[in-house]
Formats: structure tokens, sequence, C-alpha cells
């Protein structure tokens, strides 16, 4: 089972670094802020606040975990003043830590998505649960075939019977073979 919750982080000259790890607790004492379970962040937007001048050019790098390495990429190029301020992203990160930097201009860019949680425990008990409703389904199954087959076998039976007697089980009228 997950759980998804709005994300949002804005950066700029005054805040140009963001580190998304959910992981990481910002207080000992606060407990309020801590999730259990498998983290994911799905960056969906980035819009330019409308402050920023004409012509700058803000630029967003991301550095994340790779499959092999850590990875630093532009993601959001945005500049001031072209009517586009907005562009939709489609970025998955399924393991924290996430840093997300403006490495050029000064901003506002504000970034949106989704963070979703797994809940740490219930994995294993869906899991199980997915076990038994098979199980319980299967069982279902075999009881249907079982049933009819069972049913095809008295039908068989009864045509077998019928069939020695020299005929149908069904009722024939009567004809009657006198001429007048």
């Amino acid at each position: 089972m997950t759980e998804d919750y709005f994300w949002g982080v804005t950066l700029d000259k005054t805040k140009a670094t963001e580190v998304w790890d959910p992981d990481v607790k910002p207080d000992a004492n606060d407990s309020s802020h801590v999730f259990r379970g498998e983290h994911t962040l799905l960056v969906k937007q980035a819009v330019l606040g409308p402050e920023v001048p004409d012509d700058e050019v803000n630029v967003i790098e991301v550095e994340a975990m790779g499959y092999k390495s850590d990875i630093k990429f532009p993601v959001v190029v945005l500049k001031g003043g072209t009517g586009h301020s907005q562009c939709v992203l489609d970025l998955l990160f399924p393991d924290p830590p996430v840093t997300f930097k403006l490495v050029k201009g000064n901003g506002p860019i504000h970034l949106l998505g989704n963070h979703s949680v797994g809940i740490a425990g219930e994995g294993m008990a869906d899991e199980e649960d997915d076990d038994e409703i098979d199980e319980e389904f299967e069982e279902e199954e075999e009881e249907e075939l079982e049933e009819k087959n069972s049913v095809d076998e008295k039908k068989r039976k009864i045509a077998a019977n019928s069939n020695s007697k020299g005929g149908k089980a069904a009722k024939r009228p009567k004809i009657d073979n006198e001429i007048n």
C-alpha cells in the first residue's frame, strides 16, 4: 500500500540547493515528519516565478543515484519573459537522496510533484493477503470444475442409458398407424 503526498520546493538565489531525503530526521525529538517505508519522488512540473527578469536563463540541475553511480544533469531550463514560464516533467526518483540545485539564474523556480511512501511492514502483509486470495480463487475454480465434470458425467450416463434402451429419453408422441 502506498500513500501519496503533494511535494514542492522553491529554488532561488537565497536557497539554491535542496536535498530530498525523507530518511533523514530533521530533529531527533520530532517524529511528526518521519515516514517509514519505501520512498519515491515524481517531479511533474517546473514553474518560473513571475518576478524573473526578461531574458534571464534559469537552470536546475539534479544529482541522483543512477544504476552504477551517481549522475548529475540539468533537467530544467527556463527563460524569463518568453511566455513559457513552466514545463511539464516526468522525473521519477525511486531512491533518496536527490539534490536539486539552481546552477544558473536567480529564480525562483518552483518544482512540484508527488512523494509516495510504501508503508513498511504492510508490503509483506499485502503479499500474504494476495497469496491467500489467489489460493481461495484457485480452490473456487477447482470446485466449479469438479461440479461441471460431475454434471457432464451425469449427462453422459443419462445419454448412455437412453441409447441402450433404443432411443432418446424424451417422450415421443404416440402415432396411430391405422389408416381409415
